[in-house]
């Protein structure tokens, strides 16, 4: 989710590819599949934008650098785990990846959450999952099922 303001500005602020509410209906997509959910997104988006291909070379774009990014920082900390240097270097980067979260809820919120039933959903949505009623993936399902029950209700009828 910490990547989520990296797509959101490169693909809707700078490149303009992507409206927001296209941008976080992908993430809300990518949300609901299984896997990390980065990759879901990038797979979406290049599949939106361009075709399999597309999301081929996001796929690609989006493992391999984050991949050699990891490997390179497990061979540096590989058996340092006690080091104190590297201990607050950790503790001191969880605040910054909280920032990096509500960064990208608050710009999601801004851009999808206008009117008084969508806020409403999304502060009901979020006492449930912070009161651990129920999980964030009986949250998504909840949220697609109403979304198309929404749907149907709306559809043009056709006249007799």
């Amino acid at each position: 989710m910490a990547a989520l303001p990296v797509f959101e500005a490169e693909l809707v602020n700078r490149r303009r590819w992507l409206s927001a509410p296209d941008t976080a209906e992908l993430f809300a997509i990518a949300q609901s599949g299984i896997g990390v959910i980065i990759v879901n997104f990038a797979v979406l988006a290049g599949l939106r934008l361009v075709g399999k291909r597309g999301a081929f070379v996001a796929v690609v774009a989006v493992v391999l650098p984050a991949f050699f990014v990891i490997l390179a920082l497990a061979m540096l900390v590989a058996g340092n785990w006690e080091n104190r240097w590297l201990s607050a270097a950790l503790v001191g980067l969880r605040p910054a990846v909280v920032a990096i979260i509500v960064g990208a809820a608050w710009r999601l919120g801004r851009a999808n959450l206008r009117t008084f039933w969508p806020i409403l959903a999304a502060a009901a949505c979020a006492v449930l999952l912070f009161q651990r009623v129920c999980s964030p993936v009986v949250l998504i399902l909840l949220g697609i099922a109403v979304g198309l029950i929404l749907h149907w209700l709306r559809r043009p009828r056709p006249a007799p």
